[in-house]
């Protein structure tokens, strides 16, 4: 009689390394090398790693079926950049501006909107919803467009040409379209058509630029003070 046995496949091998080879070939096997874990299905063994650690678990790998990488392995961090891959849900994006994008997802939100009680997780996305209009507190686009036109630093950010409409409280969407852009980056010059816009594109680290650093930052601290003066 063989001297190894299989009482998952009640089956028995001649030597403890025959009944490895089977562990490792069977697909009734998904053994974890850290502890021994064998797991009867591949998404029990991928459970028994998201509990342990043992192993990360990437579940957007394989077409969806998940594979279970060395963390901090040198294959691991490429696929990471390659594959361009959330950690925090394991989704694979087509390039490294999409990842950026959909992990704002996950930031916790901890931006308090200038006139109401709702919460969001980056100032851009606070700064689209008041332009959006559905602010109780009625702050809108045009609102906002006034404020940065008052700011002393416009001038790093927004084309001279369009200041004493913004000043005026002009709707450049209903009076242009949308081919208007009024607001540029102050470190890459790149033109975009709203406030958010613009928040948003130093935001993403498209440049230099940083959000809280510099002129953009004496727009945003000039943008909390006008509208926490208001709600006095």
């Amino acid at each position: 009689m063989g001297k190894a046995y299989c009482t998952r496949c009640a089956k028995r091998f001649p030597s403890q390394q025959a009944l490895q080879q089977h562990y490792d070939d069977s697909p009734r096997h998904y053994r974890c090398d850290i502890c021994g874990f064998d797991g009867s299905t591949w998404e029990k063994f991928l459970q028994h790693n998201r509990k342990t650690k043992h192993r990360v678990v990437c579940q957007g790998c394989d077409d969806g079926e998940g594979i279970a990488w060395i963390a901090g392995s040198q294959e691991y961090l490429v696929h990471l950049k390659e594959q361009n891959v959330c950690q925090a849900c394991e989704e694979h994006f087509d390039s490294s501006s999409n990842l950026h994008h959909h992990q704002m997802v996950h930031l916790p939100r901890s931006i308090e909107c200038y006139g109401c009680y709702r919460k969001f997780s980056t100032l851009p996305a606070m700064i689209i919803h008041l332009e959006s209009g559905a602010c109780p507190s009625g702050i809108d686009i045009v609102d906002l467009n006034e404020s940065a036109a008052m700011c002393f630093q416009w001038k790093a950010y927004l084309h001279e040409d369009y200041q004493n409409e913004l000043l005026n409280r002009v709707d450049l969407l209903s009076k242009y379209g949308n081919s208007v852009y009024p607001f540029k980056c102050p470190e890459c010059d790149t033109r975009v058509t709203k406030l958010s816009g613009l928040l948003q594109h130093v935001y993403s680290d498209a440049c230099n630029q940083s959000l809280y650093e510099g002129k953009i930052a004496k727009l945003t601290k000039w943008l909390e003070k006008r509208y926490s003066v208001d709600e006095e």
